[in-house]
This record gives C-alpha cells, structure tokens and sequence, in this order.
C-alpha cells in the first residue's frame, strides 16, 4: 500500500491526499506511490520549485537593473559618482547624460533595436553620401 499525492510535478502541493481527491492546487487526481516513486516525485518536485525559484531570482535581478533612455544599454553609471550628482547618470555606450533611466528590460530590448536601427540607417546613408561625392 502506497502514499496517494498528487502527481504533478509543477504543483506546490505535497501533503497526502486520499483515493479520489483531486488537489486542492492544480485539480489533478491523487495518484498513489510506492516509497521509491515518491522519493523521485519530491526530487521532481523540488527541482521544479528550486528551478521557478532561481527564475523568479533572475527576473527580480533584471528589474533593478539600469537601461540607458536612449541605447538601451546597460552601461549606465552615476555621472562621476559624485553624491551631490546623484541623479545624473552617464552612458559608455552612445554618450548619453541625464537624469531619466529606464528600469524595464522589455523596453530597454525595444530602445536597443531601434538604436541599432538607426544606428545602421544613419552609417548607410553616410557611406552612400560618402561614395556619391
């Protein structure tokens, strides 16, 4: 006779349920295991959490991670690192100085982009410029 949990290895429940009983967490019916089975769904189990865990480390990192406005990059420093100049911050790679900074990964990808974008737009047309003169 085995111990009835439920199977899902993405579900966050992990106390004995009875024969029939749906987890109170994802809904799955409790699926009965023998010791060593259940050994392998908790190392399931926690290597599902420790795996969400590290992402949700990942993310939490990302989100207090500084964009330049105008590049998107993230070679943004305090100007000078002057504590009376706190706010003004300075770009290494486009040369950008303000006050504005971007905390947002998603539009730092959309900032970066387009910069390139231009980037290589402004580049052709000098070099079209360039070859025509």
């Amino acid at each position: 006779m085995g111990t009835w949990m439920c199977p899902n290895i993405k579900c966050a429940y992990d106390k004995q349920m009875k024969p029939e009983e749906r987890c109170p967490l994802c809904g799955k019916m409790a699926q009965e295991f023998e010791f060593k089975a259940l050994g392998t769904l908790f190392k399931k189990k926690w290597a599902f959490k420790k795996k969400s865990e590290k992402a949700e480390a990942i993310e939490s990192v990302l989100k207090r991670t500084k964009y330049c406005p105008r590049c998107g990059s993230t070679k943004v420093f305090w100007a000078y690192g002057l504590p009376q100049m706190w706010s003004l911050w300075d770009c290494k790679n486009c040369g950008y100085r303000g006050v504005l900074i971007i905390e947002d990964g998603k539009v730092a990808a959309k900032l970066r982009k387009d910069y390139e974008r231009k980037k290589k737009g402004i580049l052709s047309t000098t070099f079209l410029h360039l070859s025509t003169a």
